[in-house]
């Protein structure tokens, strides 16, 4: 497994423990989970260029949200930070899918 998708199921797995806290699970968290999971499929076709400027981007992104949602799933006070974080993961893995013919 490489660095973004391995990036991508932490970031997955941690969004996870936040929707099942009521505190926390809300319709945004379960849109994200979803785009994730989307985008992890998309993903796992796809023959990647790990030298690209859009890879470069979108694995940079997603340890940021990865390390970001990891925080929130520990302190649910940081997931209100975390979804901007996440979202812009999703835009760039969105873009790199796109460059490769997904749609996402």
């Amino acid at each position: 497994m490489d660095r973004l998708t391995d990036d991508i199921q932490k970031t997955i797995r941690a969004i996870e423990a936040l929707s099942e806290c009521s505190s926390t699970a809300s319709e945004q968290i379960d849109e994200l989970l979803d785009q994730l999971f989307q985008q992890k499929i998309d993903l796992a076709g796809a023959t990647l260029n790990t030298s690209s400027p859009l890879y470069q981007q979108a694995a940079h992104s997603m340890s940021a949200a990865a390390s970001k949602a990891a925080r929130a799933a520990r302190d649910p006070a940081g997931t209100k930070a975390m979804i901007p974080v996440v979202e812009e993961a999703i835009g760039r893995l969105a873009k790199l899918l796109d460059s490769l013919g997904h749609a996402s």
